[in-house]
């Protein structure tokens, strides 16, 4: 639903500048972060809303000054009508084969074999390809700062380290608090 009013907020926006003969100058990006999860390659009827929303946004956004950002760890199980859209490719690592045969599809042929080095990738390392770029590229990203409390938890540390006191009472209850607020959210 986000999605169609973004869209028909930018549609219609345009509209109105070019009656009066000028540009649209709100430009505006949605990102579809893990996107594998709500814009899938294959999929039942549970998905065609936010498909074709989406997939609208990627075929006529542009000029309309909407873009698109599409993140997922599986490229490999987005929509092809989406990605078939996008100008540019930032590739972080990879380990599944399917994705990474996808992301060396997109490479001339003549640098396929930088795809090689998908899996091996470093932190903050990737390789962009695109109309951005004049040929495929690996590069090194700056750390956000703040850097965000994303990073994977040190397993092995933590089951070596005594059993802590969880107060499941607070989890428990900000749970409880979320659900309240979804079901607000789908009420509303």
């Amino acid at each position: 639903m986000v999605a169609r009013l973004v869209f028909d907020f930018s549609f219609h926006y345009s509209k109105i500048q070019h009656d009066r003969e000028l540009l649209n100058d709100i430009p505006v990006m949605i990102v579809c972060e893990e996107a594998h999860n709500y814009i899938p390659r294959n999929g039942g009827a549970e998905y065609n809303s936010s498909k074709k929303s989406i997939e609208r946004i990627a075929k006529e956004g542009r000029k309309y000054g909407l873009s698109l950002m599409v993140v997922s760890q599986r490229p490999s199980e987005v929509s092809e009508t989406i990605l078939a859209q996008c100008n540019n490719f930032v590739s972080l690592r990879l380990t599944n084969p399917n994705d990474q045969n996808f992301v060396k599809n997109l490479m001339p042929d003549s640098t396929k074999n930088l795809g090689e080095i998908l899996p091996n990738l470093g932190q903050g390392e990737c390789i962009v390809v695109g109309d951005s770029i004049i040929m495929p590229t690996v590069i090194k990203m700056e750390k956000p700062i703040p850097e965000p409390k994303s990073q994977s938890v040190p397993f092995i540390q933590e089951w070596e380290q005594p059993w802590k006191q969880v107060t499941f009472s607070d989890i428990i209850k900000r749970w409880r608090k979320e659900e309240g607020l979804l079901e607000t959210v789908i009420i509303s």
